[in-house]
């Protein structure tokens, strides 16, 4: 199985840390979507140049609703982009936030197809994390549901999905993951809520038919570190 790497940096704060990651893991192949591919001349990835469709960090901090803090964290639903990107050529894409660092690479085992691997940070379904966190978004989930799979009771059995580590694995029904991906991203965004990124991935995941991984990547994030911390400025 033929594994790649894959990441989105837009603007400066984030294309500095794409740059630092990527070159952690120089012997692995990297996709890296950005609004300045030059930057990444250095670097033996390919840099595709991307035009934002959701907001980014900057819009977070100018214009758009607090996240955080119970309302939820920024969503960011472009880098469904670059793992299309990796997919091209490869049979499993890596997702990996651009303000992570790689400490050292471990040996990378087959990822299993029909699933979606993701960290086990949140180990619930999505009406169980609406319950706790962020509750004023249920309605709108209830209403993607019902419109994504015509049944608002998959959000009792779909879970949600910790999005800043992903590995996606062809199997023929990747395409469905990304459509239903798509639709969310836009049906929320049109409806004012710009987080529930790891809810949108774990509907989109069900409408797909996959069933949710959680140990394929915990060797992987053992040699990771993530800064998090909402939008960057600098």
């Amino acid at each position: 199985m033929n594994i790649c790497f894959c990441t989105l940096a837009i603007h400066p704060a984030y294309r500095r840390r794409a740059l630092l990651l990527c070159a952690d893991a120089t012997t692995a192949p990297w996709i890296v979507l950005t609004d300045e591919p030059d930057d990444f001349a250095s670097l033996s990835v390919r840099a595709i140049r991307h035009v934002p469709t959701g907001p980014m960090a900057v819009d977070y901090l100018a214009r758009l609703p607090r996240t955080g803090e119970g309302r939820g964290a920024a969503a960011y639903h472009d880098k469904r982009f670059a793992l299309l990107a990796a997919l091209q050529d490869f049979d499993t894409a890596i997702y990996i936030d651009a303000d992570s660092r790689i400490t050292a690479l471990p040996p990378l085992g087959d990822f299993p197809s029909g699933r979606l691997s993701v960290l086990p940070v949140v180990r619930k379904t999505i009406a169980e994390h609406l319950e706790t966190c962020g509750s004023w978004r249920l309605p709108a989930f209830k209403e993607l549901a019902r419109q994504l799979t015509g049944d608002v009771d998959i959000l009792r059995t779909a879970r949600w999905c910790h999005e800043t580590l992903i590995a996606v694995t062809r199997d023929g029904r990747e395409s469905r993951f990304f459509e239903a991906w798509s639709f969310a991203a836009d049906f929320l965004q049109t409806r004012g809520v710009y987080s529930g990124e790891g809810g949108v991935i774990g509907l989109a995941a069900a409408s797909a038919g996959w069933s949710v991984d959680y140990d394929a990547l915990t060797s992987l994030d053992a040699s990771i570190q993530h800064e998090g911390g909402g939008p960057k400025e600098a």
